[in-house]
């Protein structure tokens, strides 16, 4: 699962990756559904099960219910291509798929303790199989490290060694200024509330070098954005160090009670 603060920054550079996690999840889920249904039906017919036989019915009532309401969920949040970040729905997420796992142990291991084990360790490597992979995907394509021809492990070997000259420096895609649109729709009847909400977070982002060149409020009813925003970037870095100020996660309860909607998308430079 994604720490929350790392899903925001994620979303905001590429809203894209919503809809995919979204996607894994729905598949997660389903697989797990389908595996406990398979498993429980030889158990809950069975007049006297063993201990272990009856812990897997009790994880598997619990996490079959939890499951199907994430399953429900999650088509809610494709709908609105967004990600669900309350607190409640991670904490059923972590004791669905907690219960769900811990079942499917104590199942194989009511059979085997050769087999439960076996199934406890393989589940641990794949786990740390997918957050490798997934780190290394995710970092190539965060910190643009895709690299081809003998230049690029030359040009990082030559900034590496102090008092060497590097060439003309070209800023990357990280390092290079852009500017930033953002479109915000207010929940019906908050747009005030909205305004000063964005004036207390936009407050903040001298702090990090980043300029607000335009901020127009529209009044043409709510299928348009009630505000309209300009922001002069210096660099990724810097939006991304924003994004995770402590002081603007503070005010998420708030954001998510006024703002109905938010756009977040480069522009060209006028």
């Amino acid at each position: 699962m994604q720490d929350d603060d790392y899903v925001e920054q994620a979303l905001q550079r590429d809203p894209k990756v919503a809809d995919e996690w979204l996607r894994q999840n729905n598949l997660m889920y389903g697989g797990l559904v389908g595996i406990c249904v398979v498993l429980v039906q030889p158990l809950i017919t069975d007049a006297a099960p063993s201990p272990l036989g009856l812990a897997s019915i009790v994880l598997f009532a619990i996490a079959i219910p939890l499951l199907a309401a994430l399953i429900v969920l999650n088509w809610q949040e494709l709908y609105r291509h967004r990600l669900a970040t309350s607190r409640t729905v991670t904490v059923a997420r972590s004791l669905a798929m907690g219960a769900a796992i811990a079942g499917m142990v104590t199942t194989f291991w009511d059979v085997s303790w050769i087999a439960g084990a076996a199934l406890l360790v393989t589940a641990f490597v794949a786990m740390f199989v997918h957050s490798a992979g997934y780190v290394g995907v995710e970092g190539m394509l965060r910190w643009g490290r895709w690299s081809a021809g003998p230049d690029a492990e030359g040009g990082a070997a030559a900034s590496a060694e102090p008092g060497r000259s590097a060439g003309p420096a070209h800023p990357t895609a990280e390092e290079a200024p852009f500017t930033m649109c953002c479109l915000l729709w207010a929940q019906p009847g908050l747009e005030d509330d909205l305004v000063a909400y964005e004036d207390r977070v936009l407050a903040l982002l001298p702090d990090y070098g980043i300029e607000v060149t335009e901020r127009i409020r529209s009044d043409r009813g709510p299928q348009r954005p009630v505000e309209v925003q300009l922001y002069r970037v210096p660099g990724q870095a810097l939006l991304d160090a924003y994004l995770a100020d402590p002081r603007r996660l503070e005010l998420a309860a708030e954001r998510d009670r006024v703002v109905a909607r938010t756009e977040l998308f480069r522009v060209s430079s006028p």
